[in-house]
């Protein structure tokens, strides 16, 4: 349940975030492959957070997955993903890292670079960054850019995100169980069972993660019914079917991936992947 009392802690936090002069400290926990995870915290600070907290990656990348933001453009409104889907599972992990390592007085500053190729010469890099730490029942995430372009000057020195500030437009559209902190802050019931399993993304046969299209003027289910029937979302695809032929050993193996695939152990990624992994190791499955 997202309450009153910590979307106003929420808010305290943005003013404080406002004020100069105070000295703060910050700790690199991970730094490689695009993505910087930092704790930081202010000098005289004691404002008790409920961290360090753990929560399982996987639970993390189906609540990103969910995000999405409403962009100004010439035609119109368009309704976007917040976090794009190459980049959400190394997020997560990341995330689950930096709240696994947090303490009280600490908040974790995520910076993720994601690289695109134009006209197959060029790179252009594009940074999402956020503010998240864990009060209560409630994930709090102040999101400060979503996939913005870098400028060459600035790809030695990126820009922290704060809270409080807005140094983007745009404005978050909340989902089932997030609510709206400021347009760029949201407090999620991160325990909620919405979360258990992927409802926006999905692993095609080939082994590619696509995501489900969401319209502008579309609405939330209202039930667990909806949810787990897949109206309006994307339900848990069923278990794929198994060549004939394979080894007893082959079998068990996949029975044993399939079931931590039910209980949210593992990223539907990972899952696509080990699967075929287990698949090409069996001569008879026809995947050599």
């Amino acid at each position: 349940m997202i309450g009153r009392k910590s979307i106003a802690l929420a808010a305290l936090f943005a003013c404080a975030a406002a004020l100069a002069g105070c000295a703060t400290t910050k700790t690199t926990i991970f730094d490689k492959r695009g993505l910087t995870i930092q704790l930081i915290s202010k000098r005289g600070d004691d404002i008790g957070l409920d961290q360090p907290v753990i929560i399982a990656p996987v639970r993390l990348a189906h609540i990103l997955a969910r995000i999405d933001i409403r962009l100004d453009v010439k035609e119109g409104q368009q309704r976007v993903p917040a976090f794009h889907i190459e980049t959400i599972d190394s997020i997560a992990e990341g995330l689950a890292q930096g709240l696994r390592e947090a303490g009280p007085n600490q908040r974790v500053i995520v910076y993720s670079i994601r690289r695109e190729k134009r006209f197959g010469i060029f790179d252009t890099n594009y940074l999402t960054s956020f503010v998240a730490y864990v009060h209560g029942e409630n994930l709090f995430l102040h999101l400060s850019r979503s996939n913005w372009e870098i400028p060459p000057r600035k790809k030695d020195s990126l820009p922290e995100p704060k809270i409080g500030k807005f140094p983007t437009k745009f404005r978050i559209l909340p989902g089932r169980a997030m609510k709206l902190v400021d347009e760029q802050s949201l407090a999620i019931a991160w325990s909620d069972k919405v979360f258990e399993r992927p409802t926006r993304t999905r692993i095609t046969p080939s082994g590619q993660m696509i995501r489900k299209t969401i319209l502008m003027e579309s609405e939330e289910p209202d039930s667990d019914a909806d949810v787990e029937s897949g109206s309006g979302d994307l339900q848990k695809d069923a278990a794929p079917t198994i060549p004939a032929g394979v080894s007893a050993k082959t079998l068990r193996d996949l029975a044993d991936l399939e079931e931590r695939r039910q209980r949210g152990e593992i990223a539907e990624s990972d899952y696509e992947r080990q699967r075929n992994k287990i698949l090409a190791a069996d001569p008879a499955s026809g995947s050599n």
